[in-house]
């Protein structure tokens, strides 16, 4: 127990926290990061009744580097709030470079925060950013509990009264909280709602299970929609370190860095941008963020309704923008300190955007006693667009997908392309509507799945070849988006409560999708490896579904033939598990004989469990198909035996050769990824 856990453990202590614990982030750094932080900042005057209510809020990202520019940031901020009037301050993350801190006693505190702002005298609302969370390199993102220090830092003056804090300022008692401000407690004027996106978004999976989807990144979506839900407030504003959209080098969430989507959907900000779009999109009025070291104020968009964008992450970097996105603005600036004014009155907000130059002797601002902003803009409260509600983000399942996987070459292509036209045929042959669609549906899943391991293969060839262990990331990240696209393709297929159900035994089909999505990333055993809590589900979502063909009887017409193909199904699951499986628990020398071997058991059953589907078809479906009952068999067979003889002569050596040189540890995040994308499954 560390000296601030040692505090809280008294028993009005113990009473306040168990009070707090439906609404917030973690609030120290050596306890897991559950729901207990909701930390009420509303200021404790009262307001003049006779006046209208507003609010003065200074944005400032990516500060923390202690650099000249940072010193004149804080300058500046002082002039405009002497000026115009401020009430707080919103950090946007990176607060300390390169690497975050080590302890809530660190000196870089002063160095990076109290002294390049000491002319702020404004409260500091900070969130934490991917180089507070560091772990192996600086801005790597994964390390979250690296972050916990400076939720600690906010408490220093009680944890270590012999070694107080210089000021007050620093603000953030919790790693995601909510506060008001301005009105009163039942009609507050504005709601501020700090968002960790760092676990979210940051690319690199945390070894720490406290900081896992499961336990950290569905909980703190609960959390927000929640508070979103329950806010009086007039307005509502979310602020973050990631952005959702950016004309600035790191891009859209989605796109990060250039990284499409499809191919790694984790480094690409992916589900972060699902995230928000669940959390605070069309709810909020405005989401400001940081990451990006420049200036914009981005029009709102379709995908995110109401909600309006500004980046302010210039407060001591600076960047060329990129316009990596093109994203529509009404101001952007690059390769310039500077920061964001907002103020906020009845249905009005109005912004101006500064820019900071250090070896000017007015700051860049004009005027010292008069700062002259470098764009102004007001703008009335605009009203939601209605956009419907999503859960893409809490159960991705269920959530919508763009995944293509006909989208990147592989050495299956051949097989997938041959599997396909099959099943669209077979499909196309069956009269019921509901069956016809169950066993398009199989045609797609399985697709899917030959794509996990035609992803996995590829992943693991580049890596060796080119000696890039990120190549291997990118496979995993793709299979795990394939998984995702076979596992919802068969969900999709079932139809809706109340309306004509599928024919029995089929109508077990839902029953076993929803055992395996309460199964998934549930095990408890925290010595188990990531992917047994993937790979034990999936075997026994395989078993069932070839349960469910068992039990049928003697039947004619079509439910045979839908049998056979849930039968295939059922057997790639298997094999697909054994993939998965087995790669992730080998050395590296032996990764390569292990992938390639059971890639040749695939191809094998899958021949194998083709010629049943075909033998069980009736005559008009056997016709429909083309060329008779043999014709997938044989076409299989020659696809097959080609794609056996390139693994084995071309891909096999060059993995051996390649892999037995790279350490194990860079292939773990192929492995992570995988698990990682599909941890808390159901939601």
């Amino acid at each position: 127990m560390n000296n601030r856990d040692k505090l809280l453990a008294t028993p009005l202590l113990i009473a306040l926290i168990m009070t707090l614990a439906a609404c917030g982030g973690s609030s120290s750094s050596r306890s897991a990061p559950v729901d207990d932080g909701v930390v009420d900042e509303t200021p404790d005057e009262t307001p003049d009744e006779a006046a209208e209510p507003v609010v003065r809020i200074v944005l400032l990202g990516d500060s923390g580097s202690g650099s000249a520019g940072a010193y004149a940031v804080g300058e500046a901020v002082a002039k405009v709030c002497a000026a115009k009037g401020c009430d707080l301050v919103l950090g946007l993350g990176d607060n300390i470079y390169e690497s975050g801190v080590s302890s809530e006693l660190d000196p870089q505190f002063e160095e990076k925060f109290e002294l390049p702002f000491a002319p702020i005298d404004l409260p500091f609302y900070m969130v934490l950013g991917n180089h507070d969370n560091s772990g192996f390199f600086g801005g790597d993102g994964a390390n979250n509990s690296n972050g916990d220090f400076q939720v600690d830092y906010h408490y220093r003056d009680a944890l270590h009264p012999e070694q107080p804090r210089q000021t007050s300022r620093w603000k953030m008692p919790a790693r995601y909280y909510r506060f008001t401000q301005g009105g009163d407690a039942s009609a507050p004027l504005v709601e501020l709602f700090g968002v960790d996106s760092n676990q979210i978004a940051g690319g690199f999976p945390d070894s720490d299970e406290n900081y896992s989807y499961n336990n950290y990144g569905l909980v703190q979506a609960q959390w927000l929609k929640a508070a979103m839900a329950s806010s009086k407030a007039k307005w509502k504003i979310a602020f973050a370190h990631h952005p959702y959209l950016s004309n600035g080098s790191h891009g859209n969430a989605g796109n990060y860095d250039g990284i499409p989507g499809f191919i790694a959907p984790v480094l690409a900000g992916s589900r972060y941008k699902s995230f928000l779009e669940e959390t605070l999109c069309d709810k909020a009025d405005f989401f400001f963020a940081g990451h990006d070291h420049d200036l914009q104020w981005l029009l709102p968009v379709a995908s995110c309704g109401k909600t309006g964008f500004i980046v302010s992450g210039a407060a001591s970097k600076t960047r060329s923008l990129e316009n990596r996105d093109d994203n529509a603005v009404y101001y952007e600036k690059g390769d310039s300190y500077g920061f964001v004014w907002v103020e906020i009155k009845g249905d009005k907000m109005v912004g101006e955007v500064y820019q900071v130059d250090p070896d000017d002797a007015a700051l860049g601002l004009g005027s010292l006693s008069a700062p002259e902003p470098a764009f102004r803009r007001e703008q009335s409260q605009q009203a939601a667009v209605g956009l419907p509600e999503t859960d893409g983000f809490t159960n991705p399942l269920d959530g919508g997908s763009d995944f293509d996987i006909n989208d990147q070459e592989g050495n299956l292509d051949p097989v997938q392309s041959q599997f396909a036209d099959g099943f669209a045929s077979l499909a196309g042959a069956i009269p019921e509507e509901n069956l016809a669609g169950l066993v398009a549906a199989v045609g797609e899943s399985g697709n899917a799945l030959l794509e996990v391991v035609d992803s996995l293969l590829s992943g693991l060839q580049g890596a060796a070849t080119e000696q890039n262990p990120e190549l291997a990331l990118a496979g995993g990240e793709r299979a795990s988006q394939a998984l995702l696209y076979a596992l919802q393709s068969l969900q999709d297929a079932i139809p809706d409560a109340g309306s004509e159900g599928l024919p029995a035994p089929f109508d077990q089909l839902a029953a076993a999708l929803e055992q395996f999505t309460g199964e998934t990333g549930s095990d408890d055993d925290p010595a188990s490896a990531d992917l047994r809590g993937l790979t034990d589900p999936l075997n026994r979502l395989a078993a069932n579904i070839q349960g469910i063909v068992d039990s049928i009887e003697e039947e004619g017409g079509s439910v045979p033939v839908v049998g056979g193909s849930l039968s295939l199904l059922s057997e790639l699951l298997f094999d697909v598990t054994r993939v998965i499986d087995a790669t992730g628990n080998v050395s590296t020398s032996e990764v390569g004989q292990v992938v390639v071997s059971t890639n040749d058991d695939l191809l094998a059953n899958l021949l194998l469990k083709v010629i049943p589907i075909e033998e069980f078809a009736p005559a008009e479906v056997s016709d429909a198909i083309g060329l008779g009952p043999k014709f997938i068999s044989a076409a299989l067979l020659a696809v097959v035996r080609e794609v056996t003889y390139d693994l084995d002569t071309l891909l096999l050596p060059s993995l051996l050769q390649g892999l037995g040189t790279l350490p194990l540890s860079a292939l773990e995040g192929l492995f992570g990824s995988l698990a990682g994308g599909l941890e808390g499954i159901g939601g």
